[in-house]
């Protein structure tokens, strides 16, 4: 599903109505009604009091759409507009008559929200028209106000377009934003509600069409996708009946230190259970008994390391010989920040021509020497959670966090590898730039183990033929779908990262069956 900025979208509103002659009240006409028609097949069985706040713009003017068609159904309908009504203009100013004009009553609340309290007690139900997705400064005065005062009620809350006070780019509140229950947006969904934590505001988010014409897209661009199970099945490759181990590509993994041989194992597994045809982990020397012994099916291969159970420059030589007949190469999980192990990670990323995954202590190797990022000999494709891409950037977590996306594209603009910016709403970047959000996963991922699974995910996908952009979706849609249907089972708690191999099957065959869950509607 493709993302547009708030900014984007005005010029698709423009487009629509100057190159398409759609006037600009049938378009708001359009938001109301199904905003309307939704909410009373969703949520207004039974019920009977409908309070619509309304700001004095054009999500107020939405609002009163909605108002009118709920008085004409016979619901008791006050609307409070934060503001007086000489104050409206254009359409917003249209659709408040045409509601006044059937009987629709009005509570002006300039100044104080007292009366706005008051309906609030009595109200079945709330629609949120204050802000629309242009806001950009931080929320004050009688807003901020009605805002928190609507958030208190523990009313349901339908938002029109947005939920009041959320940037609607970086998903951000500004200062205060509604909680909502169900956030009907208009034409396409913005990147605000997709990323945390305007995704927790948003709640239950369903894409209405409101006649904006498609070929804007063409002419104007957009700002990205949203992963859904519809672009992995144009993505997944059918497996030949006549293919045989090598159709499916070898992968070496560069995992492991002392301490830290877990993280070897289940990068290594996962690169295997996507459906690699070979996997090899390459281990110290010393290390490698032990993962003779946990290991099956998946080849090691002991790398010289003067007893010490880490990667060693010196082996550098032998390690290329070892990655001549491989398609892919994971280097990363558990290899520890040993100096000479970390030097090591940027010899081999620099003069090996084969795709790299590369992530966790794989990453770290580049803190204080990301020039080199851009001298990969093949395509590379960088995983980091906040804290390793601060490592290697120089970014503190909290800018980050405020802007994942702005991070992001400066990061690919620089070094032109593929970037998979992991976190809650984990987001990939081509190496042009193009980003896709990934809607799946939860709380229960938070735990060790997590990443490496992920990694070898990737590195297997990758293996079989699919470009890093590719490999990066379909592994990090997968990771994060397994995640939410444990949950449904059990606990957000009792996840292991291993359990995830085990469920990896079901989950692609739903996926292939269009049996998928849809994490964000479409309405007509």
């Amino acid at each position: 599903m493709k993302l547009l900025s708030p900014e984007r979208m005005v010029q698709y509103d423009g487009f629509a109505i100057h190159k398409w002659g759609i006037p600009s009240s049938v378009l708001m006409e359009n938001a109301g009604r199904t905003t309307y028609r939704l909410t009373k097949e969703l949520y207004l069985t039974g019920k009977k009091r409908l309070l619509i706040v309304c700001g004095r713009g054009n999500n107020g003017g939405d609002g009163f759409v909605v108002a009118r068609y709920a008085l004409r159904d016979g619901y008791e309908t006050v609307v409070a507009l934060l503001g007086r009504m000489k104050d409206l203009k254009g359409d917003a100013a249209l659709n408040m008559r045409l509601y006044l004009s059937i009987g629709g009553r009005i509570l002006e609340c300039p100044d104080n929200i007292n009366s706005l309290k008051r309906e609030l007690t009595n109200a079945d139900i709330i629609i949120d028209a204050i802000f629309g997705t242009g806001l950009s400064k931080p929320v004050s005065g009688v807003e901020k106000k009605a805002i928190d005062e609507i958030n208190s009620s523990q009313k349901p809350v339908i938002a029109v377009d947005i939920p009041s006070g959320l940037d609607g780019t970086k998903g951000i509140p500004l200062g205060s934003a509604i909680n909502a229950t169900h956030t009907f947006t208009y034409g396409y969904p913005k990147p605000g509600q997709i990323l945390y934590p305007g995704a927790s505001h948003t709640g239950r988010l369903t894409v209405v069409d409101i006649s904006l014409p498609e070929i804007a897209e063409k002419s104007l661009g957009i700002d990205g996708h949203v992963v859904d199970g519809q672009m992995l099945r144009r993505i997944l490759k059918q497996r030949i009946p006549w293919s045989h181990k090598g159709t499916y590509g070898h992968v070496a993994v560069i995992a492991g230190s002392p301490g830290k041989t877990g993280a070897a194992h289940m990068a290594s597994m996962a690169a295997l259970k996507i459906g690699a045809g070979l996997v090899t982990l390459l281990i110290p020397a010393r290390l490698n008994d032990i993962m003779e012994v946990k290991l099956t099916e998946v080849m090691t291969y002991p790398v010289k390391d003067r007893g010490t159970g880490f990667f060693m420059l010196s082996s550098y030589d032998e390690i290329i010989e070892v990655l001549k007949d491989k398609d892919v190469i994971i280097m990363g999980p558990g290899l520890s920040q040993n100096s000479e192990t970390m030097e090591l990670v940027r010899k081999l990323y620099t003069t090996v021509t084969k795709p790299f995954v590369i992530d966790a202590d794989g990453i770290n190797a580049f803190q204080r020497h990301t020039g080199i990022i851009k001298k990969a000999k093949g395509d590379a494709i960088f995983t980091p959670h906040p804290g390793e891409f601060s490592r290697i950037t120089g970014m503190p977590i909290h800018d980050i966090n405020s802007d994942r996306v702005g991070a992001g594209r400066n990061f690919i603009k620089q070094y032109g590898a593929t970037l998979v910016l992991k976190g809650a709403r984990t987001i990939i970047f081509d190496s042009k730039g193009d980003i896709f959000i990934n809607p799946t996963g939860n709380q229960s991922l938070a735990k060790g183990g997590s990443g490496d699974i992920l990694t070898g995910l990737i590195g297997g996908i990758l293996s079989q033929g699919y470009t890093p952009v590719e490999a990066s979706i379909l592994g990090t849609y997968l990771h994060g779908y397994i995640a939410d249907s444990w949950i449904e089972e059990y606990t957000d708690m009792d996840l292991l990262a291993c359990d995830m191999l085990n469920r990896l099957g079901e989950t692609l065959r739903a996926i292939k069956d269009g049996k998928d869950r849809i994490y964000i509607e479409k309405s007509l």
